[in-house]
């Protein structure tokens, strides 16, 4: 019983090396060499599970590995990729199936429309284009009008909000993410004292803008703690705070009439400003309004 459980555990172990040996690729994309790399490994692995050849698998699963990273080697070729993968294939075209195209891809009418709706999109007419990817996914390019609102639709220049990094995770620090921003633990925990946290383990959850030195804390104790802000620049010389106000427009794809009157928006001028004349295709606009206060000392 005891050899047994061993061999189980090495084998296990020693699939999970080869997964990632093989790359997060063979997960995520799942190309043809992929699936078929995975389903033979899977298959020689369970072989000593059930019969005695325990390294005669091993060594199987190992040249597995070494014709799948050679297979991979070779897809970084244009004609071999071509030949592995395959090309990608044109779905809908303007809002109308190329029918032929989901007869060759066995890709049935029902599939490519529930698709299509989990994607977002409940009418043909608001695709461009549907493409079945080599990897086997689906990527739909909408119209304008149907395409989410960016900050540039709404003639608004956005600005870099930097790259979150965790700080702190389930109570512990993360020491690597704190060195790509040139902070060290003493620091995070002056911050976090400041805030009234004295113990790690209150904090399931802490990030910082690699921009600046606001850290963000979700605390176990408090639910609405994900609000909580710290940050150097409440401690500047003149007591500067940065504040960001959000004033919906259009929230669940109605037109929000509060909003449009802060923002000083008429609805015939927020059309306007879409580009659209139905709010069908929008579910959210959102202005975000910064506010800047400075204190002065006494």
């Amino acid at each position: 019983m005891l050899k047994i459980t061993i061999e189980i555990l090495i084998m296990f172990i020693l699939t999970i090396g080869i997964m990632r040996l093989m790359g997060k690729s063979s997960i995520v994309q799942l190309t043809p060499y992929d699936l078929v790399a995975i389903i033979i490994v899977g298959t020689i692995i369970a072989e000593p599970l059930i019969s005695p050849d325990f390294w005669p698998a091993i060594l199987r699963s190992v040249i597995i590995v070494l014709l799948y990273l050679l297979f991979a080697k070779l897809s970084l070729n244009q004609i071999m990729n071509k030949f592995l993968l395959g090309e990608p294939s044109i779905l809908i075209k303007h809002g109308k199936i190329v029918e032929d195209v989901l007869e060759r891809e066995h890709i049935s009418l029902i599939q490519l429309l529930s698709i299509l709706r989990t994607a977002g999109y409940s009418k043909l007419t608001e695709i461009e284009y549907a493409i079945l990817e080599p990897t086997g996914s689906i990527s739909v390019i909408p119209i304008s009008s149907a395409r989410p609102v960016t900050l540039s639709d709404l003639n608004i220049e956005g600005e870099y909000e930097g790259l979150p990094l965790a700080v702190v995770i389930d109570g512990k620090i993360q020491k690597k993410n704190l060195q790509l921003v040139d902070k060290d633990e003493a620091w995070v925990m002056e911050k976090i004292r400041s805030k009234g946290v004295t113990d790690l383990k209150q904090i399931i959850y802490g990030f910082i803008d690699d921009q600046n030195s606001k850290i963000y804390l979700n605390l176990r104790d408090s639910p609405n703690s994900e609000n909580e802000l710290i940050s150097d620049q409440t401690t500047a010389a003149n007591n500067d705070m940065n504040y960001t106000q959000k004033i919906y427009l259009v929230k669940n794809k109605l037109i929000q009439l509060d909003g449009l009157k802060e923002a000083r928006i008429k609805k015939s001028e927020l059309f306007q400003i879409l580009k659209v004349n139905n709010l069908s295709g929008i579910d959210e606009v959102v202005l975000e309004k910064k506010i800047h206060v400075t204190t002065a000392k006494e």
